[in-house]
């Protein structure tokens, strides 16, 4: 331990550890009912909720300029919770400010309460009425509104920390009298290292097949474009694949919680640490990610099937038009032939009598020389 302590401080400089970057943190609530309904037993979704609000507002002391978003999927649809969709929000216009608590603290809390009542309540009347029992996630939905938010906030931050750098570079010119030397074509507006920004999903699904593959490998490619870490806290009996690759991936931290009692005391250790601390610490990693693919057209895992060899999608088995699915490109007629032509037992050739002398060693047989076998 004083080993991994000491090569820590000696080669690395506090320049490189000091990090005060603002990051936003996405957290992503899973809502299916199911998964929710096996867990009766030991936990509820209210007492996640307030331990994601707990994480949350931990997450906004760090730092005054941290930002958080809160969206909720359930079988029907995704929605924002937090930042509010609507700006004249009135849980935001009636909050007040109360003693002892920060008020960013006050207006997460109470809109995020606010809204899961709604949307727990609006997704078990139409539940009710139309029985959508058979209906596919929309985990990955809401993982593409996290990502468009993401970029939108990066790309603001970037361009509000771009401005401020020239304003500030050409403030000190003038205050150094240097503006009205004829060397303003030389100003080097350096900006500041830009925001960074993570996801933590919060699922207790054990089923990976109403989980689209393809629309989460799209997720996938986004997020690493970006840079964006995708944690998974799965709860539940069973690992999920499908999530694994997704942490996995984007170098994001996947953890089966077990009891979710403790689920409070997880987020503030493991998913607490920010991106650009976790190469200095040592984070719990999964070596065992099962990176089983889904079929094209049947939405089925798959353990052999086809590959496209333009777009690389993958198949069960082969369409009847012969073209793909995903890139409609034309297969090779010759090829599908002896893909779906039926095994053949080669027949056994027939040698000689004395070809078999031969081999033992022996005097082949002259009235037998001729004689198959």
């Amino acid at each position: 331990m004083d080993a991994i302590t000491e090569r820590i401080f000696t080669e690395t400089s506090l320049e490189t550890t000091t990090n005060d970057d603002p990051s936003l943190l996405a957290i992503i609530l899973d809502v299916s009912p199911q998964g929710w309904y096996n867990l009766r037993n030991t936990i509820t979704l209210v007492d996640v909720a307030k331990s994601l609000l707990v994480f949350l507002n931990s997450h906004l002391s760090l730092n005054n300029s941290n930002q958080v978003a809160f969206l909720a999927s359930s079988p029907l649809k995704s929605e924002f919770f937090y930042p509010h969709p609507n700006a004249k929000s009135t849980t935001v216009e009636n909050s007040r400010i109360s003693a002892g608590m920060y008020r960013q603290f006050k207006n997460v809390n109470e809109v995020i309460i606010e809204e899961l009542i709604k949307f727990l309540e609006l997704t078990s009347k139409q539940e009710s009425l139309h029985k959508v029992n058979n209906r596919h996630s929309t985990i990955t939905g809401a993982i593409s509104m996290a990502l468009t938010y993401t970029n939108r906030i990066l790309t603001l931050d970037q361009s509000i920390t771009t401005t401020m750098a020239s304003a500030m570079t050409t403030a000190s010119m003038n205050k150094s009298g240097n503006a009205s030397s004829g060397s303003s074509g030389n100003i080097s507006t350096t900006s500041a290292t830009p925001m960074k920004s993570r996801i933590l999903i919060v699922s207790a699904s054990d089923s990976d097949d109403n989980l689209n593959y393809i629309p989460l490998m799209n997720c996938i490619f986004t997020a690493q474009k970006l840079k964006v870490s995708i944690d998974i806290a799965k709860l539940g009996f069973k690992n999920s694949s499908y999530l694994q690759q997704a942490s996995d991936a984007t170098n994001g931290v996947y953890l089966h919680i077990e009891d979710p009692r403790g689920i409070i005391q997880v987020l503030s250790t493991a998913f607490f640490i920010e991106p650009s601390l976790r190469p200095y610490v040592i984070l719990p990693t999964n070596t065992q990610v099962n990176y089983k693919a889904s079929c094209f057209l049947t939405k089925k895992p798959v353990d052999l099937g086809y590959v496209c060899s333009v777009c690389l999608c993958i198949m069960s088995k082969i369409p009847e038009d012969a073209r793909c699915p995903a890139c409609a490109s034309d297969f090779d007629k010759k090829i599908i032939q002896s893909l779906l032509r039926d095994p053949q037992v080669a027949p056994k050739k027939k040698r000689k009598i004395g070809d078999i002398a031969k081999e033992d060693g022996e005097e082949p047989n002259k009235n037998g020389e001729g004689d198959l076998v």
